[in-house]
């Protein structure tokens, strides 16, 4: 079945990464006035490019994908420390936002797939 494959399970953690990069440069924006505040990332592409350059991976590896949160050292422009910009939180907000659509359309194309096959067959 589609939802225990492989492929499924890799799409649905990039649906899950997507949405917390999504949750995170939110959090970004918020503190954008906040003295001090260092901008965070969230890393998961290479993880599925890594999983995906090896020829796929077992449920359990897949299951497994997780990205990592990392903090920016940059060195701030501003005086009060932070070194959040707006404009880059704004466009990688969308990007985010621009996978996670894409691969919720992926799921529901093959659902619907599924979902033709079975009403042909009753």
């Amino acid at each position: 079945m589609f939802y225990d494959s492989n492929s499924f399970k890799v799409l649905e953690a990039g649906v899950q990464m997507a949405w917390m990069q999504q949750q995170i440069n939110s959090q970004n924006i918020a503190n954008s006035e906040t003295p001090g505040y260092k901008s965070k990332d969230l890393s998961f592409e290479s993880v599925l490019n890594d999983v995906q350059a090896a020829g796929g991976a077992s449920k359990k590896e897949v299951s497994a994908i997780q990205g990592t949160i990392t903090t920016s050292d940059n060195v701030s422009t501003r005086p009060d420390g932070n070194n959040v910009d707006g404009e880059t939180e704004s466009l990688s907000l969308y990007k985010a936002y621009a996978q996670y659509s894409a691969l919720l359309t992926k799921i529901t194309t093959e659902f619907d797939k599924y979902n033709a096959v079975l009403g042909a067959t009753m």
